[in-house]
């Protein structure tokens, strides 16, 4: 992203917001808390869109959705989590398998038993395994050892595990959907004190305007809200991707089974009066012409003549 800025107008936009502004602010490398990779609300919009169907009943029954849904995932999760057998979690066994593979291509000169200088073929880095730090701030941000550490690592002759955080490993997942959620129960089994029985409960105050409420989320600035177009059938042919007036099949009527298709004549179709963007006429079936400029008489207007009566 930093290349992407300095690369912009000349590197005005680098200038005028990196320079100027404390690298603290927008550097997780250089910030006095802890941060992780992305900062933003994807755990409470999931949460949202679990609960879409539910938020329209009544408080109490919200309330009963959550507690069984909570259940579900615990136990779905905690089963999942008993059967691995890893020592990592299966996210970060990921992370540490691409680092592994870029591991192999580096060189490591021992500085001290626990200091190291790494090179990466563009770069050199300074691997210190008893402060678990390196120069690449990767090792002492994500907790995990980064692509130098693990060369490092392997030419001290250590455990890499050792050097993982806690939070990644599958024993802590365990741990952490060990819990139950147990059932609340029906309300009249529900042991009550007397005290809280007596306190009338009113609703909040508050204005509710006009209208349905708001189901979906506003979108945030400069994200765009997918939209789901139904696919388009046809229904001359049954089949998707075009609609009746560019359906290829021009002279077969569409049925459910392809083999009870059945040919019929032009004329026939009536109402059709376009097929592949043509106007058609709606008497002759013929393409280039209405049927008020028809030059084909109908069979019907001739009938009509022939038992035609003159008054005289």
């Amino acid at each position: 992203m930093i290349l992407q800025l300095q690369s912009m107008n000349d590197g005005k936009v680098y200038r005028s917001l990196c320079m100027k502004i404390d690298a603290k602010r927008w550097a997780r490398a250089f910030s006095p808390l802890r941060r992780y990779h992305f900062m933003t609300s994807n755990v409470a919009e999931s949460l949202n869109s679990a609960l879409r169907n539910a938020r329209k009943f009544p408080v109490s029954t919200v309330l009963e959705f959550i507690r069984g849904l909570i259940q579900k995932w615990f136990h779905e999760r905690g089963e999942k989590a008993a059967e691995r057998t890893e020592v990592l979690t299966e996210h970060v066994t990921k992370i540490m398998m691409s680092n592994k593979a870029y591991a192999d291509f580096m060189a490591v000169k021992a500085i001290s038993s626990y200091e190291f200088q790494v090179l990466d073929g563009t770069r050199e880095r300074f691997v210190n395994l008893q402060d678990r730090t390196c120069s690449c701030q990767k090792f002492q941000l994500d907790l995990l050892p980064c692509a130098h550490a693990i060369a490092a690592i392997r030419w001290a002759g250590q455990e890499l595990y050792s050097y993982c955080a806690e939070y990644f490993k599958s024993e802590n997942l365990r741990q952490l959907y060990s819990a139950h959620i147990y059932p609340v129960g029906h309300p009249d089994d529900w042991q009550v004190p007397t005290e809280i029985k007596s306190q009338n409960v009113l609703p909040p105050l508050g204005f509710v305007s006009a209208g349905h409420p708001q189901k979906t989320r506003f979108p945030s600035a400069g994200e765009k809200r997918r939209t789901r177009r139904k696919q388009q059938v046809c229904y001359i042919c049954k089949k998707a991707g075009h609609n009746h007036l560019k359906c290829p099949n021009e002279n077969v009527i569409g049925l459910s089974n392809p083999s009870d298709m059945e040919e019929v004549p032009e004329v026939s179709r009536g109402r059709r009066r376009r097929t592949n963007g043509v106007r058609r006429c709606s008497s002759c079936g013929q393409s280039g012409h209405t049927r008020l400029t028809c030059q084909i008489p109908r069979m019907d207007s001739l009938e009509d003549d022939n038992n035609f009566s003159h008054p005289w």
